[in-house]
């Protein structure tokens, strides 16, 4: 008998995509508890007694970040059943997070080493909350590109996961070694690390807008690579280089993009020293634009 149905419901598949909801919605919830252990505070007292607006800014951040990566996990194929699914959710969640605490590390400890990010929004230092937070956005934005490209729920798929984390983590803090030695060079060798650490929102917000732009552009680099779990490490490798050589071009068009757009405006006057966040803000959507269009483009 013909289906002349112009909805077809299949129980089963209803199910999982409740459960894909409730597991997404309590690890969103759960993430507010992982916060305050991870900054050894009261997300209460930090939100709500002291108005630390910076650590509203970072947890605020942080949700986002996750629910990108939640829709790396929940995108694509269901599982075999309901078990599997909710093993696959809560596993790739997890490691979702622990990878978004983990690029708070790697961000501390290699690519501003002379900055205690997490003190500093403790003492609500709003450009290092910037800071963290595009750090944290680009990090999920990449996780959630990885997820997605490899498509394997198996074990190969975590270990391509884990490889594209570092991968991202390798190519972020590259951005940030470009930025810090354009900042040297326009300030007689003075650092970039002081100037987010004096609380220099703007300088803060190009910088995220940077990361942000290159993470999107590096989605693009799945177009290039086709997956494939037998040559697990090589693909990685070559998605990787790719990133690289993305990376370097969305700098370049970004800069001819600048000079175009913000035509008679001495932004680093602007920027750097009387910190207009108007002008910083518009920096940041330069790169994010072009990050946006290249992995359209691309993809």
């Amino acid at each position: 008998m013909q289906n002349n149905a112009l909805i077809n419901w299949y129980p089963d598949l209803l199910a999982m995509l409740a459960v894909d909801l409730v597991l997404a919605i309590i690890l969103l919830t759960a993430f507010r508890k992982l916060a305050g252990l991870i900054s050894n505070v009261s997300t209460t007292e930090e939100l709500a007694s002291k108005d630390n607006f910076a650590f509203g800014l970072v947890f605020a951040g942080g949700l986002i970040s996750l629910s990108i990566v939640l829709t790396g996990a929940i995108s694509g194929d269901v599982g075999s059943s309901l078990l599997n699914e909710i093993v696959l959710i809560v596993t790739y969640g997890v490691l979702g997070i622990v990878l978004m605490m983990l690029s708070r590390k790697v961000l501390d400890s290699f690519a501003l080493p002379n900055i205690n990010i997490h003190n500093e929004i403790m003492k609500g230092n709003m450009a290092a909350a910037i800071v963290d937070v595009g750090n944290l956005l680009a990090t999920a934005i990449i996780v959630k590109a990885v997820m997605t490209w490899i498509d394997d729920t198996s074990l190969f798929g975590l270990i391509a996961v884990v490889i594209g984390f570092i991968v991202s983590q390798i190519v972020l803090i590259l951005v940030t070694q470009y930025r810090s030695r354009v900042y040297a060079s326009r300030h007689n060798g003075q650092s970039l690390q002081n100037a987010l650490t004096n609380g220099n929102a703007a300088i803060a917000l190009r910088y995220c807008g940077h990361k942000i732009g290159v993470a999107l552009a590096v989605t693009a680099a799945s177009g290039f690579v086709p997956y494939n779990d037998e040559r697990i490490l090589m693909a990685c490798i070559v998605w990787g280089l790719i990133s690289v050589v993305l990376t370097v071009a969305l700098s370049l068009i970004a800069i001819i993009a600048r000079h175009i757009i913000l035509a008679k405006i001495d932004v680093v006057d602007e920027v750097d020293n009387q910190q207009n966040i108007g002008i910083g803000f518009i920096e940041a959507v330069i790169y994010i634009s072009i990050g946006l269009l290249l992995a359209s483009l691309i993809a």
